[in-house]
């Protein structure tokens, strides 16, 4: 154990008695230390944290009283969990002195099937805090079930946050992130590796492999979990972690209501795989708060996007084959090989910084390109607020591109209707790419969503994009002012009306109660969240200033 590892296994209890935090609950709670399936829970009333026996040999944290310490040799990349863990509730904070890995790394002949190997089971409320490169990651086989409830969150943290309390409200790479690796589709493999179980794609971050050739396997439940300040460089090579990375996870797995707050590289990523993700929040992101590709083939409903005020790069970003991917050999290409990414983006908020040297690039919108397919649907994209924090935007701070100059996949499907766009307000300063290698069936981009000029779009209806042009409008209101929530539908005919440039309405017909992706009158946000609400948030967020 290295030295510094040392002193944050010690410092724990001291850090801690003296603080409190808006977003870690301290009050005392009853600790049940039940165990299942050749794992364990806590180990009795005297030492509540979790513990494991194996080979006839028990592990388990040690208790200070306050928290529980797990140590390289109950846990850590050169020695992962092999049996069911239970982490059982506490009322303070699980630290973990190395990485948490779950199950066995398989890189060649069959993987383990789904819900064969070990499970990590974490109870509500819980609260795990990691070193800076420290990670979860989750083997093909095993399954994280992590739910929390709406007042009792799961949070995963860096030590800094957690127990020393120095963390700033815009810090990143206090630890490296969630890895979750799957057994469903990617066109990194084709039809006869699947069926060979040859399928092992080498992801990101330290070494590990995931593929295979079931697209409803389950790797387990997210729910209510919050994550914060990840992205560390876990390999020194740039190769920084995203808060949660899903390696060609399936449909079985639920994620529901989870946030990533502050996260230096992606907020969630998929290569490949076909799990959907509902209630969504991107917070502080500095690259692309939704990154798809490598045939993901999802969809992401509810999904509140907010920039820092100078940082954050894509809203959505989606490629058919990422660029730079291992082991492909034409990072950033199109590839006809199936399954071709098809992802669903579904009532999104997205608003925009307008900062334009952020540390991933420029705040943007949404962006389709080398290849890949998506469906947007009663959505928002604005940079109202960001002309009011950082003055009107720049042409680089597109807000809706599908990129013609990496290859013309993407454009072809647009014209094909593989790519539609339907009930969605764009509200910005520079509303679509203007490049001529961009234009849709012989008209610009503006035309294509508008289902006007060169040739229709018959697929693109009931959409609005508005050319803001002065730092925040007031008659241009696609957003509750001050707030990021949507306008509701009119009950009685069916529809939303924004103000419009010169208080002219917009009017979309809607099938939901709303476009974007939260009513104030159905909040989903409230109560476990972290970075909104006074008491539990670190700085007071630039967009209601």
């Amino acid at each position: 154990m290295s030295t510094i590892r040392i002193l944050t296994l010690g410092l724990a209890a001291v850090l801690l008695s003296g603080c409190e935090s808006g977003d870690i609950n301290l009050a005392p709670t009853n600790v049940s230390n039940g165990s299942g399936g050749g794992g364990g829970g806590g180990g009795g009333s005297s030492n509540p944290c979790a513990s494991y026996t194996v080979s006839g040999t028990t592990r388990q944290g040690t208790y200070d009283g306050s928290n529980c310490t797990y140590d390289s040799a109950f846990v850590s990349e050169a020695n992962p969990i092999t049996v069911n863990l239970r982490i059982p509730k506490i009322s303070g904070v699980h630290v973990f002195a190395d990485s948490l890995y779950v199950g066995t790394n398989v890189e060649s002949g069959p993987a383990p099937a789904a819900g064969t190997g070990p499970t990590l089971i974490i109870d509500a409320g819980n609260t795990l805090a990691f070193n800076a490169s420290d990670n979860i990651l989750i083997n093909r086989g095993s399954r994280i079930m992590a739910e929390g409830t709406a007042t009792a969150p799961i949070i995963f943290t860096g030590y800094e946050d957690a127990i020393a309390r120095t963390a700033g409200p815009y810090d990143s790479q206090l630890w490296a992130g969630i890895v979750i690796n799957g057994n469903a589709l990617t066109n990194n493999c084709d039809d006869a590796q699947r069926a060979a179980n040859a399928c092992h794609v080498l992801g990101e971050g330290k070494p590990s492999r995931y593929g295979g050739n079931n697209p409803t396997e389950s790797s387990g439940v997210l729910r209510y979990v919050v994550v914060k300040h990840a992205g560390f460089d876990v390999t020194g090579l740039g190769d920084e972690l995203n808060g949660i990375t899903f390696n060609a996870v399936g449909s079985g797995t639920t994620v529901e209501n989870v946030e990533i707050y502050s996260g230096f590289d992606d907020g969630i990523e998929f290569f490949g795989g076909s799990v959907n993700v509902t209630n969504y929040i991107a917070l502080y992101v500095r690259d692309d708060s939704i990154d798809f590709s490598d045939g993901y083939t999802g969809t992401v409903k509810n999904a509140l996007v907010i920039h820092s005020p100078q940082n954050g790069n894509n809203c959505v970003e989606g490629d058919n084959i990422a660029v730079g991917r291992i082991p492909n050999a034409n990072p950033g290409s199109a590839s006809a090989t199936p399954p071709q990414t098809l992802a669903t983006i579904s009532h999104m908020t997205c608003i925009m910084s307008n900062w334009d040297t952020g540390t991933h690039g420029a705040s943007r919108g949404v962006i389709v390109r080398f290849g890949a397919r998506a469906i947007i649907t009663d959505s928002v994209v604005e940079t109202g607020r960001g002309a009011a924090e950082n003055g009107v935007a720049p042409p680089t701070n597109v807000c809706f591109e599908i990129d013609g100059a990496s290859t013309p996949d993407s454009i072809n499907a647009a014209s094909a209707g593989q790519t539609t766009v339907n009930r969605t307000v764009i509200s910005c300063q520079t509303p679509t790419t203007t490049n001529a290698q961009d234009n849709i069936n012989g008209g610009t981009q503006t035309a294509w969503l508008m289902n006007t000029g060169g040739t229709p779009s018959a697929f693109n209806t009931n959409n609005s994009v508005l050319s803001v042009t002065s730092f925040e409008d007031a008659s241009v209101t696609v957003l509750e002012p001050g707030t990021f929530f949507s306008f509701d539908r009119d009950t009685v005919n069916g529809q939303v009306t924004l103000g419009g440039p010169a208080n002219s309405n917009i009017v979309l017909q809607v099938p939901d109660n709303y476009i974007g992706a939260v009513q104030s009158t159905a909040n989903w946000t409230a109560g476990w969240t972290y970075g909104f609400v006074v008491g539990s948030r670190g700085v007071t967020p630039w967009w209601e200033q």
